[in-house]
């Protein structure tokens, strides 16, 4: 007996998964072979397979905790299973992720196909229809869906996978919480991801990316800062925008080097400015994912030595997106990174999700209001109520604001009017190689008024 119940745990544990009781995800695999097979002998049922991943899950496990968390997938298992018939299938993938197999959908493939869409919205309203309860608190969630069909022309694992993958990484692409179902669009956008992804990292060898900079006014027109902005122009293709070729690096591990290069060049640009008598600060975008790697502040240390530039003109504008990972983690560097003499930005302050315990947790010098929030000025009263909230509070914390995205001039009187220390936009100047901009300022040649009356002083 003892040896027959020893048998049923190694069974258990090899091909169900121990928090769910699901199958896990090599067993979901036979059952697609199965049906694959089926397929190929029967063409009268086709089926589908389905990829669901749980929206920014992460947040749920670093807000209520791990057993919060797990009680939640445990719950989501048994949703999905009371929506699916008793010839469907479903598996715990890994993490927040499970996969679905549909069978006999039909023998049309348009009709399966919308039956197949059909289960999916099924699937994904019985986990977002009705929150979670964990003690007190209620959580909501978000699904997103990839699914692809099978209908004969992927008769082999590996290819059904990548469908099914594409297709969820589509609906992430859109925002989440949504269903897509793949298509040839979907694989040639694929495609042409992995063709840019190659570009880049050849880009990035041969230096082909170049920075443009875009300064900053105060309500004295005079210049007190300025972002530094990526810019590539691939050899056929054109240029290529950041908010593209960005997410392309983060996806393609190649964000160190696009960093370490920003890095390179902002320092070796305050020593440029300097030297033609020119002391703002300047700013250079940094990635959530980059703060936090162990590497970062020994590479920051590194390129300030060799340009050596001062560390107190270089201010990181990250994302409110940093503070959604390790608090802690984040806090450690920022002060060990703030020690060196470098600020920090909050940039596109405002955009989405905002957590102020930051606020007061981390050294922070500025907030970068987004360009969504002042879009509506000066006639829109909730723009206008907005601004004025973040300024006040900007105000009492003893932070700088800065405003992006500024347009027109009406903006920009509101913004000085209750107290934004600074504007950047195409309203007063547009992003510029940095060499030309040294040389409109007067630091080479030509006349300087058109972009503003420089701070001379050093700050």
């Amino acid at each position: 007996m003892q040896g027959a119940a020893f048998l049923h745990r190694a069974h258990s544990a090899a091909f169900y998964d121990s928090l769910t009781g699901l199958p896990q995800r090599q067993m979901l695999i036979g059952h697609m072979e199965q049906a694959l097979a089926d397929l190929a002998r029967n063409r009268t049922g086709l089926g589908a397979v389905l990829m669901l991943d749980i929206d920014d899950f992460r947040k749920i496990n670093e807000t209520y905790g791990l057993d919060v968390g797990d009680r939640i997938l445990r719950e989501i298992g048994q949703r999905l299973n009371a929506v699916l018939r008793p010839h469907d299938k479903v598996s715990r993938a890994n993490g927040d992720e499970f996969m679905v197999l549909l069978t006999l959908l039909g023998a049309d493939p348009a009709v399966a196909a919308r039956n197949a869409l059909d289960m999916a919205e099924a699937l994904r309203a019985v986990l977002i229809g009705k929150p979670f309860q964990a003690g007190d608190a209620s959580i909501s969630i978000q699904v997103s869906i990839g699914l692809t069909m099978l209908d004969g022309r992927n008769a082999k694992i590996s290819q059904v996978l990548q469908e099914a993958g594409m297709a969820l990484h589509r609906a992430e692409e859109k925002g989440g919480d949504c269903v897509v179902l793949f298509d040839a669009c979907i694989r040639a956008r694929f495609k042409e991801r992995r063709s840019l992804e190659r570009d880049l990292a050849a880009a990035l060898d041969a230096s082909e990316l170049r920075m443009h900079l875009q300064p900053q006014f105060d309500g004295d027109d005079r210049v007190v800062g300025a972002e530094l902005l990526a810019r590539w122009t691939h050899p056929a293709r054109g240029g290529i925008s950041p908010a593209l070729f960005i997410p392309v690096a983060t996806e393609a591990g190649l964000m160190p080097q696009l960093l370490r290069w920003s890095l390179e060049v902002a320092c070796d640009t305050l020593v440029l400015l300097q030297g033609h008598g020119l002391h703002h600060p300047v700013s250079v975008n940094v990635s959530p994912r980059s703060l936090l790697r162990p590497d970062f502040i020994a590479s920051v240390r590194e390129v300030l030595a060799r340009s050596g530039a001062a560390a107190d003109r270089l201010i990181f504008e990250i994302t409110e997106e940093a503070w959604l990972g390790d608090l802690e983690i984040a806090a450690r560097r920022m002060k060990e990174l703030n020690g060196l003499g470098i600020r920090f930005s909050i940039d596109d302050f405002g955009s989405g999700f905002t957590n102020l315990t930051y606020l007061r947790r981390l050294p922070i010098d500025e907030l970068k209001i987004d360009k969504s929030q002042i879009q509506g000025l000066p006639e829109d009263a909730d723009s206008q109520a907005i601004i004025r909230m973040i300024l006040g509070m900007a105000r009492q914390l003893g932070l700088r604001a800065v405003a992006e995205g500024i347009e027109r001039k009406e903006q920009a009187d509101f913004l000085f009017e209750h107290g934004c220390d600074a504007v950047q936009g195409f309203w007063k100047a547009r992003p510029m190689p940095i060499a030309a901009w040294v040389a409109a300022r007067g630091g080479l040649r030509g006349p300087r008024s058109d972009l503003g009356r420089d701070d001379e002083a050093p700050r």
